[in-house]
């Protein structure tokens, strides 16, 4: 059972305390119903009961201090392996190579993720509770076959009955529980690309018409494989509830004709197995949960496996960026392939070589593999073929996060993070002059390492990236179309200003650019047709 595994690599002791928890509650329990029906026997005869009522109270003590201990550590016990489930994932995540993120989608990382770990997490108070259940059942059921062994009997064929009827059973529910679940993964992937082609969506009626009516077909889907599962679950409950009451009927009226049965002792056997009722049904609703919960963690070790297969080597030792001198692609290629893992479009065999101070520009047409080479100059992409070389060493693929440390990129599809993650203690002057020289003091303020607004427009945006980069101090600076959303007098400071102090500052600037104004601002321009480098001037 994937529950069972993944709980005793968390904490084998703690999965061992917690059953002897409930082990304890469950014969609390038991005790605390053995004392009611000697307590009304001993009124019945006119006896005392202060003896029975001391024991009554020290076991209620036992089973409510067990039993909180109990649902707590199995609480505490779930919570942990869902964090370092979650920690693990953020690795993994972390360490996965671009170009595999790119071809994945991201949709079903963040729900499988999500859905998964919030149902387990959920879980864990009904999973508790119903080992508890079993236990108390076991407890009762022992104290039923001390008070009556015919009773003991006919309950015990009953719950056999119901352990091979809820067996036979599992099949199908499992196989319900995987189509609602496989339908929610459609359903939550088909959210993700409504919002992924907003714009297609929005501009033609037909194909949101069409959409919508899809997606009301997998919410009725959904519907329907929750109401089966749930119909399956209430039968099921029903059926065995039903022999248990009918065990009653034969406690009361066929055990009594067949032994010596005291009118006292039928009223014990009814309220021992009224009880067992009770335990019954919290035993029976851990089934459906321990499926779902299976099911969950199922998806969740397919996402990790997806993820191992395309993670790389993460170096702890990042390179001193100001000990950069050359940066080097000899017969570099990288290729695409598409899902199919048929060949898409390659980028080179490439020869490049950018010095420390210089300024190059990168234009060719759209589809020309510039922003594939950015990515491979930046280590993003790992090469197929040929070496990439830092200072004239080779970088070896585990090499490629120290590489990377050289690098500040501001690309077209950017992220503007809220934080200054990993700077939040830059100097705030600093912050504030370079906000300012942007133009954006009006707009957003930097306090507590972060940045307090960003609603800004896309050009305002890539400022602001210019900040962070800035406060960055890399090496090397790699620009993909940043003027592209500037207004002309931005644009112009962007080419005549702020790469020309990078660059009297010692930095290495590679800009992705199709500004030919300012052509004049560069050391060199490259020039990419079908993923080669078919001019290089200076």
């Amino acid at each position: 059972m994937q529950l069972l595994n993944v709980l005793r690599q968390e904490s084998p002791r703690t999965v061992r305390n917690i059953v002897v928890l409930t082990v304890i509650s469950g014969a609390a329990n038991a005790a605390l119903v053995g004392f009611i029906n000697y307590g009304a026997d001993a009124v019945y005869r006119g006896e005392d009961t202060t003896w029975a009522f001391a024991m009554f109270l020290a076991c209620l003590v036992v089973f409510a201090v067990a039993k909180m201990r109990a649902e707590t550590a199995g609480k505490r016990l779930f919570d942990d392996a869902m964090t370092r489930q979650r920690e693990r994932l953020m690795d993994k995540l972390l360490a996965l190579r671009l170009d595999a993120l790119e071809q994945m989608r991201r949709s079903d990382v963040i729900s499988t993720s999500a859905r998964s770990i919030g149902q387990v997490v959920q879980a864990s108070d009904t999973i508790v509770y119903g080992l508890q259940s079993m236990f108390m059942l076991f407890f009762c059921a022992a104290y039923l076959a001390f008070v009556s062994f015919a009773a003991f009997l006919a309950v015990a064929g009953a719950l056999v009955f119901a352990a091979l009827y809820r067996h036979s059973q599992q099949g199908e529910s499992k196989k319900q529980m995987v189509a609602f679940s496989e339908n929610e993964k459609e359903l939550s992937n088909l959210v993700a690309e409504s919002l992924a082609g907003f714009k297609e969506v929005k501009i033609n009626a037909k194909r949101r018409s069409a959409l919508r009516a899809d997606y009301a077909r997998l919410v009725d889907l959904s519907s329907i494989l929750s109401l089966r599962a749930t119909e399956e679950i209430v039968k099921m409950r029903l059926i065995i509830q039903s022999v248990f009451f009918l065990v009653i009927a034969v406690v009361i009226f066929v055990i009594p004709k067949m032994t010596d049965m005291y009118a006292l002792e039928v009223l014990e056997i009814t309220a021992i197995v009224l009880f067992l009722i009770g335990y019954l049904a919290g035993f029976l609703d851990i089934f459906p949960v321990l499926s779902r919960t299976n099911n969950a963690l199922r998806d969740l070790q397919e996402l990790e496996e997806k993820l191992d297969a395309q993670m790389e080597v993460l170096s702890p030792n990042p390179v001193d960026g100001d000990a950069f001198e050359a940066l080097e692609l000899r017969d570099v290629q990288f290729t695409y392939f598409d899902p199919d893992e048929s060949r898409g479009f390659q980028l080179g065999p490439i020869d490049l070589r950018v010095e420390k101070g210089e300024v190059l520009y990168v234009v060719g047409g759209n589809g020309s593999g510039k922003s594939t080479l950015i990515k491979v100059l930046t280590g993003l992409y790992p090469v197929a073929a040929g070496e990439l070389l830092l200072n004239g060493e080779p970088m070896a693929s585990g090499d490629l996060t120290s590489f990377r440390q050289n690098f500040s990129l501001i690309t077209g599809d950017f992220h503007l993070f809220s934080r200054l993650y990993g700077y939040e203690d830059a100097d705030q002057e600093l912050v504030a002059k370079l906000i300012e020289s942007m133009q954006l003091t009006e707009k957003v303020s930097f306090a507590d390492g972060a940045f307090t607004t960003k609603a800004l427009s896309t050009g305002q945006k890539k400022r602001l990236a210019m900040v962070a980069a800035l406060v960055e101090d890399s090496a090397i600076y790699v620009f993909d179309e940043w003027a592209a959303e500037q207004d002309p007098h931005f644009r112009s400071v962007f080419y005549t200003e702020i790469l020309p102090e990078l660059k009297a500052d010692g930095k290495t600037i590679i800009a992705i650019t199709h500004d030919d104004a300012y052509f004049d601002q560069a050391d060199r321009i490259i020039k990419l047709d079908y993923g080669r480098i078919s001019k290089d001037t200076e």
